[in-house]
């Protein structure tokens, strides 16, 4: 369980192959939350998947988060049993909010992970983590579904429930995909249509979106790996690295190659 200001993150998207715990500690940040600005404070749990978009927009001075990052095969261990609203709840609202009693709870759990992480037999440790996490997520669903009243509920609209799923197919396919009509094929409606339900829910075209999440990630790629320009454009499905170059050029003003010595 590590302790981060998350600053390394700011403006890049944060990615987990199976399930990422962000407890924040202190302070707050402002993010983007499939592609929502919302805010993130003391005591906020943020639940992340691999299908959630999360960008960091800014934190403030003394904002201190411990994370936790579960692998795939963890997290399918974990969360198996729990049903498919929580986890339709959990993509719409990653960020649950903690009572001062969750906190002191949530302190008690922190410490026998950190307690079983000592333990030197993997096989225990294994066992141990997986109990301890199996019974976080069963509490995480009790509270998500008790709250709130199901009498004040309201029914997600059709174009809600469309730019969700947009949002969720642009985070799995936007490595090869990057054209409008694939996502509107795929959720079979026109792509003028798409643009109407983008540009309602988050005042921009699909092209915008699906662009402004490409470059997120070739920056994130660019400053954090070692990979050519040319693995970096066989990895995004462009035809070609000058191409892709220009691509670049075209949304930040520079190359990849200026972008990454800068």
């Amino acid at each position: 369980m590590a302790c981060d200001n998350l600053q390394a993150f700011i403006k890049y998207p944060i990615r987990t192959l199976g399930c990422r715990l962000i407890f924040c500690c202190t302070g707050f940040a402002i993010v983007l939350v499939n592609f929502e600005r919302r805010i993130i404070k003391r005591g906020d749990i943020v639940v992340l998947f691999p299908d959630t978009s999360f960008v960091l927009i800014q934190v403030s001075q003394k904002f201190w988060v411990y994370q936790i990052e579960l692998s795939a095969e963890m997290t399918v261990d974990v969360t198996f049993q729990l049903s498919s609203l929580f986890f339709d709840k959990i993509y719409d609202n990653p960020i649950l909010p903690t009572t001062p009693q969750h906190r002191e709870l949530l302190e008690m759990w922190r410490k026998q992970i950190e307690w079983i992480e000592e333990c030197g037999n993997p096989k225990a440790i294994h066992l141990f983590v997986r109990n301890q996490f199996q019974n976080l997520f069963i509490v995480m669903e009790r509270e998500v579904l008790s709250t709130p009243v199901v009498s004040l509920i309201k029914p997600v609209s059709s174009t809600r429930q469309l730019f969700n799923r947009f949002c969720q197919l642009l985070s799995e396919n936007f490595y090869s995909q990057h054209e409008v009509k694939f996502y509107a094929d795929k959720l079979c409606i026109t792509p003028y249509y798409l643009s109407r339900i983008t540009f309602k829910m988050f005042q921009s075209s699909p092209k915008e979106m699906i662009d402004r999440q490409i470059i997120m990630e070739m920056k994130h790629i660019l400053t954090t790996t070692d990979l050519s320009i040319k693995e970096i454009a066989n990895q995004f499905h462009f035809e070609t690295s000058s191409y892709m170059g220009r691509y670049f050029r075209r949304h930040t003003g520079m190359s990849p190659t200026e972008y990454r010595n800068q």
